[in-house]
């Protein structure tokens, strides 16, 4: 059942407005911008005093990318059925949850307040948690590598909890089309016609968060790169437009936003990935809705 009584196009109108400005939105306490908050199906989890229908042992966390809300995890033609909610109907005592938050906001701040948020979480849910599955679409999966530093930073105890890291789609290197805007903005922003500097000025008002998409950003500036949670299996997820691997399109685009060197750490030093899966002819979007994925996810996670 839907518990969230905001209709549905003030939620995506939300979900897009906070990513293209979403740290701006923030600063001015403006209801647009999106908070973040977990999901059980479609109600949010109070964190106060967590409450489902049979908490199970195992959570499995699912997080959107830039623009998006959970909704995007839907599987076709099977509203509120995802890779989570699959993972638990093997009755492994699993509990799938999702999360929405501020796609526009500095991917470091997210994740310092998604480790904040799994700690409040594990310490009050109603049965011990013994394993914690991360997965992130996109520039969820930058959010999750953040988290986990923060929460190693930290020492906080979900991180001990968390067996499995899974990458769908994520820019670690960037996106080739948020560096695209990024050269596009300052081009413009150098042209010798004023109308065409205010074309670079709106586009430069593209979010801290878009931003960090362009470089691949987890941390704040100053912090350096952090390697892979150790004791824990990484996995990649990419996606290619082209059913076959050597069409140049997808050397061109890859998944359409994400290329597949990209989306597996290529220029990322010292990552061992205990599992990479490519899916010719799946682009970015269905990354997180798609059978195939699906079956993968199976293999690599129960």
């Amino acid at each position: 059942m839907d518990t969230d009584t905001s209709p549905v196009w003030q939620r995506h109108a939300s979900a897009i407005l906070s990513g293209f400005l979403g740290d701006w939105l923030e600063a001015r306490n403006n209801p647009l911008a999106v908070p973040m908050e977990f999901f059980h199906g479609r109600s949010p989890i109070d964190l106060s005093a967590p409450a489902v229908e049979s908490p199970g042992s195992t959570l499995c966390l699912s997080i959107h990318g830039l623009m998006e809300l959970e909704t995007v995890w839907d599987l076709p033609g099977q509203a509120e059925s995802h890779y989570g909610s699959l993972l638990a109907d093997e009755g492994r005592s699993i509990t799938p949850l999702t999360l929405r938050y501020n796609t526009g906001r500095p991917i470091y701040r997210n994740g310092e307040d998604l480790a904040e948020l799994l700690e409040t979480l594990i310490r009050r849910w109603p049965v011990p948690v013994e394993r914690i599955i991360l997965m992130g679409h996109s520039m969820g999966g930058l959010l999750i590598r953040s988290a986990c530093h923060h929460g190693q930073y930290l020492a906080h105890r979900w991180v001990e909890k968390l067996t499995d890291c899974v990458y769908i789609g994520s820019p670690h290197d960037g996106s080739w089309l948020a560096k695209g805007a990024k050269a596009t903005a300052d081009l413009m922003n150098w042209a010798p016609r004023d109308y065409l500097r205010v074309v670079g000025e709106v586009i430069d008002l593209r979010s801290e968060g878009i931003r960090n998409l362009s470089r691949g950003e987890v941390v704040h500036g100053n912090e350096g790169e952090p390697p892979l949670l150790p004791g824990t299996r990484h996995y990649v997820v990419c996606g290619l437009l082209a059913r076959s691997r050597q069409h140049p399109i997808n050397a061109l685009f890859g998944d359409a936003l994400v290329h597949e060197s990209s989306a597996r750490g290529h220029e990322r030093r010292g990552w061992t990935l205990s599992g990479v899966a490519s899916f010719p002819g799946v682009d970015h979007i269905r990354l997180a809705h798609h059978p195939d994925v699906a079956s993968q996810l199976k293999e690599w996670l129960l």
